[in-house]
């Protein structure tokens, strides 16, 4: 395993996995019979629904637990204000891009599919987008940029505990924090989002991905972001003993999966459910989603730490590909689910049309001037060196 001097490969392999899973995974939601997404199949799969309950458990925990993770080694190389204006930069100027461009086609898609609008692109963006509210009930959306503009806020709420915690006030708290993380402790760390979570649903009920009335599950994010902080934070020291572990993980993990299926997610829910999360089932879920990271951790620093050029280019350009992705997504649903030819057809081919047209955006925005380049998320050139062990969001 790398020093964490060094470049630690195994995160970007981590990242680049989670966002293609997250693609993937909103690559089939159309199609699920329970949810009701941006464009609804007429043709779903219940069977599709009950494969992506696994993932779905902790696709978004890990996203924010890898940020964390990459946070902690874009800010141990500056000073907190220029890391601020850094992060400002890189997460708020595409935020606000994609908000203004790139998302206006899905909504566009979404108001011809289910309002009967028939205007064009142009005509919808320049007349209705901007001038007729925030969506739902208007069009002004971020859409799936919920993550980035959450990013953003947590960022910048945590700099003063990370401060903290580099003090000679918090190294107490970071004793106690290596040696806890070092037992068999470190599998009860879900309870923080756990507990938080349960605290604030009397007044965030929902969880709704606007902030402003998102508390509880705000909290849930910012805390596997934090413990992704912590964890890179001490590295060098916890790394080996998370890998010796990663058979206790895996183990746990499949238990937890297992629990989950047979009285949560396959026919009547015992536990509760996504629509009914009692305590209990939000118990099981956090704890399978700390589960899966602490096994993907374990693996990932033992097999996945090695350096490859297809590794570099697709972390190079993840984010103009994330940012792309789900508008390219509801383009292909709305001209596929007409044809009818099946689920399993169709999501094979959103998948490939939403692949196609992902890696082209990333490869086009490449060759963008650098003002270009920085409204998309790229801020190297991908022949250049970064110098950071990963980098976010």
């Amino acid at each position: 395993m790398a020093e964490p001097t060094g470049r630690l490969h195994y995160i970007d392999w981590l990242r680049v996995s989670a966002f293609a899973l997250l693609i993937l995974y909103h690559c089939s939601v159309a199609f699920f019979p329970d949810l009701d997404w941006l464009m609804k199949s007429p043709q779903t799969s219940k069977l599709l629904s009950e494969i992506m309950m696994f993932p779905r458990a902790w696709r978004l925990a890990l996203l924010f637990f890898i940020s964390g993770m990459g946070t902690w080694f874009a800010f141990r190389r500056t000073t907190a204000p220029l890391f601020l204006k850094e992060r400002f930069i890189r997460l708020f100027v595409p935020l606000i891009f994609a908000m203004c461009v790139i998302i206006v086609p899905q909504v566009w898609y979404e108001r011809m599919a289910h309002d009967g609008y028939q205007g064009s692109l142009f005509t919808f963006w320049i007349t209705r987008y901007f001038t007729e509210g925030v969506y739902p009930r208007g069009n002004f959306t971020w859409a799936h940029m919920w993550f980035v503009a959450y990013l953003l806020v947590m960022t910048i709420i945590c700099v003063p505990i990370f401060l903290f915690l580099q003090s000679e006030r918090g190294k107490g708290v970071m004793a106690w924090f290596e040696s806890t993380a070092k037992s068999f402790a470190i599998y009860v760390f879900f309870v923080l989002p756990l507990v938080l979570n349960v605290a604030l649903s009397p007044f965030f009920p929902h969880e709704t991905n606007k902030l402003y009335d998102d508390g509880a599950w705000f909290a849930v994010w910012a805390s596997w972001f934090g413990l992704g902080f912590l964890i890179a934070r001490h590295h060098a020291t916890l790394i080996g003993t998370i890998a010796n572990r990663r058979w206790v993980s895996f183990a746990l993990m499949l238990v937890l999966t297992f629990v989950m299926y047979r009285y949560a997610w396959w026919g009547e829910p015992v536990i509760g459910s996504y629509e009914n999360q009692t305590i209990l089932y939000k118990t099981l879920l956090f704890a399978l989603a700390w589960t899966t990271i602490l096994t993907l951790i374990g693996f990932g620093a033992l097999y996945l730490n090695r350096q490859s050029r297809a590794l570099s280019w697709l972390n190079s350009r993840i984010f103009p590909l994330y940012i792309v992705h789900q508008t390219i997504i509801l383009g292909a649903l709305y001209h596929l689910l007409p044809l009818q030819a099946g689920v399993w057809t169709t999501y094979g081919l959103v998948i490939l049309f939403t692949a196609i047209g992902s890696l082209l955006f990333a490869v086009l925005a490449g060759q963008l001037p650098a003002r270009g380049r920085m409204l998309v998320g790229l801020f190297t050139r991908p022949e250049q060196k970064v110098p950071s062990a990963t980098s976010t969001p």
